[in-house]
């Protein structure tokens, strides 16, 4: 025989399970008219924005290994040029290794300079849709008389 706890919990999961559809459907239904259109086309915008920057993530980090590897080969097939391939551990790094890390520098720059531009307009972006849309809302508010 079972326990009433576990027949407790055994119908509160059930009355959860059928409860779940008919709250998804409430809340589709719930939203109409200026802010019903506002949500969709915020959703719209928001999704563009996230396959936009997945698409530039997937695009920076396949440069980033190209251009690793690139680098890479180039300064050991300079090294192996100079005859540079004998480590010694007191030497202070210099040569190939600081132009190195000046073309990385200043890549890395170019890239924080880029990305800070990406971010700059997509505020741009948001802010301006932001106020397009508040205003929207107001003149449709004021012709409408609703308060």
């Amino acid at each position: 025989m079972l326990r009433s706890t576990t027949l407790f919990a055994i119908a509160t999961l059930a009355g959860a399970l059928c409860a779940t559809p008919l709250l998804a459907q409430q809340d589709t239904v719930h939203h109409g008219g200026v802010n019903g259109a506002a949500r969709a086309v915020s959703g719209a915008v928001k999704t563009i924005g996230r396959d936009a920057k997945a698409g530039t993530k997937s695009v920076a980090s396949k440069t980033h290994h190209v251009l690793k590897k690139a680098g890479r080969g180039t300064k050991s097939a300079l090294a192996h040029a100079t005859g540079d391939t004998i480590h010694d551990p007191n030497h202070k790094p210099g040569g190939l290794n600081k132009v190195a890390r000046d073309v990385s520098g200043s890549i890395k720059h170019a890239g924080r300079s880029a990305k800070s531009a990406v971010h700059g307009t997509a505020s741009d972006a948001h802010k301006s849709l932001q106020k397009t849309g508040n205003s929207v809302k107001k003149s449709v508010k004021d012709t409408t008389g609703h308060r």
